[in-house]
């Protein structure tokens, strides 16, 4: 297994000139284990501004293909016991227009399972940006060591975000964007709860708007062939089995991988800036 690299927010071996050009110095980064580094007055071209809307769309797309199967794989070794569970408590235990047994079902697989392959996918990102190449028992045990922060980091968030929703809508809408970054902290910075929260604050300071954006975006990206690949049953009844929804609702599970890896980006290319930042 390789070696870790350096967190973002603690590796001094990388600089952005005024152009956005990521600059490495005598010793870079990759060349203290990678003995294919490219050599210390290589210039890696970043955009111009890697907070861009699109820039980080982008990059996040180039990694989710390049990355894909281990990604999948990652995704579905976690989701697809969870989908089978859910898609039968559905089907046999649940009554059929009970939606909030449902949904607090979902939920919990998510937020107690889920959160391994959240941790392991951010994994992958942040390796790929570094100039490493994962497999995926790597990605899956970086999933699982950060467990215990993702889960306690996940509740403290949820808490703040559902009290916020219930004392008044806009509080929430000022908190969600704001607090979008903090399980990327989690895996990158190896801190949790409070700490991990005021991190992505610090992050999205001044990029409320940007933000807000970016989680919309991802919303309507991945919203749209979710609600379609869920709908199929509906438009095909011969496919309208139990195991069908497992299967589709894996599929979209792998889809959603995306948005965190678009979160990723987001997180590096805000470390970046302000790392940048005089």
């Amino acid at each position: 297994m390789p070696s870790k690299p350096p967190s973002l927010r603690s590796d001094k071996n990388f600089s952005l000139d005024t152009a956005g050009v990521l600059l490495t110095n005598s010793r870079p980064m990759s060349s203290l284990s990678n003995p294919y580094a490219p050599p210390a007055a290589e210039i890696l071209h970043l955009p111009q501004n890697p907070l861009q809307l699109w820039a980080i769309l982008s990059k996040a797309w180039k990694i989710f293909m390049v990355r894909f199967w281990v990604v999948a794989a990652v995704v579905m070794i976690i989701w697809i016991p969870c989908e089978l569970w859910s898609s039968h408590m559905d089907n046999f235990v649940f009554a059929e227009d009970d939606f909030r047994k449902s949904f607090k079902f979902e939920q919990f697989l998510d937020n107690f399972f889920g959160i391994i392959s959240t941790a392991g996918v951010i994994f992958i990102a942040l390796q790929f940006s570094s100039g490493f190449s994962v497999g995926f028992g790597q990605a899956l045990g970086a999933g699982l060591r950060s467990w215990h922060r993702m889960w306690w980091t996940r509740f403290l968030t949820n808490l703040v975000l559902i009290l916020s929703f219930i004392l008044l809508l806009a509080p929430f809408i000022y908190l969600y964007p704001r607090l979008c970054l903090v399980e990327s902290v989690v895996v990158n910075e190896q801190i949790s709860g409070v700490a991990a929260m005021k991190r992505s604050f610090e992050l999205t300071r001044g990029r409320y708007w940007l933000f807000f954006r970016l989680m919309f975006v991802l919303s309507v990206l991945l919203g749209i062939p979710s609600f379609l690949l869920v709908m199929l049953p509906e438009f095909i009844p011969t496919i309208d089995h139990w195991l069908v929804d497992a299967a589709i609702y894996v599929v979209c599970d792998v889809i959603a991988a995306y948005g965190v890896i678009a979160l990723y980006c987001s997180y590096e290319a805000s470390t970046l800036k302000q790392e940048a930042a005089p």
